[in-house]
């Protein structure tokens, strides 16, 4: 069968989530036969077609230079080459994500009568600082996108699913939870040593991810916990205001910023890390908490859409109210200074990993929905 993954973007140049899901399934898939095609966002300085471990990438539509970031002219622009792609092309299944990707895909499927699967990561929830840009369109476009007669729906936790039945009114038998996972053989291959009192961050500096939490928690920790440290790896919007807030905490020695950086440099961080805390408020799963405990890394996380299907309160690490800086602070504190606890959580959060956030295992779900649509 012939694929085709329709995406804002695609690894390497921009390791988002999805962007990564996309990939592990893609190269999984042609391993075992599948033909797979992606199109993406033309990136500045990337070729127009690129072959990435096997997978057929080809870059359409506008020229962005700083993914993320994108004008309303260039998700049109890019939504109409969409359209026109697939309507000169022939496919077996058409597999987009949110959000642009979805009514383009959605049009150009139904011409063609070609089934389509609709990826969703996650859904929009009551706090106000989900979106990054034009929030009021990016909210009304969501009731509209999450509503389209899709032939099959894709998420990836229990927490999205029951969203999209309560809220979005979908049928529970057009929905199928598909969990993302981890390369276990790729992370075991890298080699770090733990560094003690060293906290990490994965993800997009976006406002919903509350990085400045972090930053705070490290300045009201120092003195008690003088070699306290933290690494912030990613981009975004708020990085000007985060590095703003590192000077004004006074905590600039012990901050380091990284972005760019390959997949195989962010698991090296990971292993030099002694935990990873995630302060999100949205999130559909979180692959940089199953990442950090195949690391055998104990997470701390808000507790936020799929977060409470990887995380086990008390087991792999410790799940926190959103939005409650106290009680993630000492959290915080009480596993940094019990080192046997990282190591038997870290321990504990390796099983679960092997057992539900494995790809080689989640790809026999992937093809079983794609067969049997």
């Amino acid at each position: 069968m012939k694929i085709l993954i329709v995406s804002d973007f695609f690894v390497p140049h921009y390791p988002g989530g999805g962007e990564r899901r996309y990939f592990e399934i893609g190269k999984r898939l042609i391993e075992r036969g599948w033909r797979v095609e992606v199109i993406s966002m033309k990136i500045k300085g990337v070729k127009e077609k690129e072959d990435i471990r096997g997978l057929k990438v080809h870059h359409i539509g506008p020229v962005i230079g700083d993914p993320p970031k994108r004008s309303f002219l260039d998700f049109l622009h890019f939504m109409l080459a969409v359209i026109f792609w697939i309507l000169s092309h022939d496919y077996d299944i058409i597999d987009a994500q949110t959000y642009a990707p979805l009514l383009p895909a959605f049009i150009a499927s139904r011409i063609k009568r070609t089934p389509m699967v609709a990826t969703i990561h996650d859904v929009s929830s009551t706090f106000p600082d989900q979106w990054i840009q034009s929030s009021k369109t990016a909210k009304l476009a969501e009731k509209t996108l999450l509503r389209l007669p899709y032939d099959r729906i894709i998420t990836v936790s229990n927490a999205t699913k029951n969203a999209l039945i309560k809220d979005y009114g979908i049928k529970p038998e057009r929905i199928q939870v598909v969990y993302n996972g981890v390369d276990l053989p790729l992370v075991d291959s890298i080699k770090a040593s733990r560094t003690p009192d060293t906290l990490i961050f994965v993800g997009r500096l976006a406002p919903h991810k509350h990085v400045d939490h972090l930053l705070k928690i490290v300045k009201e920790l120092k003195d008690e916990i003088p070699d306290i440290r933290l690494k912030i790896i990613g981009s975004g919007v708020e990085k000007n205001r985060l590095l703003k807030l590192v000077k004004d905490c006074k905590i600039e020695d012990r901050v380091s910023f990284y972005t760019n950086l390959r997949y195989a440099d962010v698991i090296y961080h990971m292993k030099e890390s002694s935990i990873l805390v995630l302060p999100s408020t949205r999130e559909g799963f979180g692959m940089v908490l199953a990442e950090a405990n195949a690391c055998k890394r104990p997470i701390i996380a808000y507790k936020s859409g799929g977060v409470i299907e990887v995380i086990k309160d008390g087991e792999n690490g410790f799940l926190i109210e959103p939005l409650n800086i106290k009680s993630l602070r000492e959290k915080i504190k009480t596993l940094l200074l019990d080192e046997k606890l990282q190591e038997e959580m870290g321990r504990n959060g390796r099983k679960i990993v092997e057992e539900k956030f494995n790809w080689d295992k989640i790809i026999d779900e992937i093809i079983k929905t794609y067969k049997g649509m």
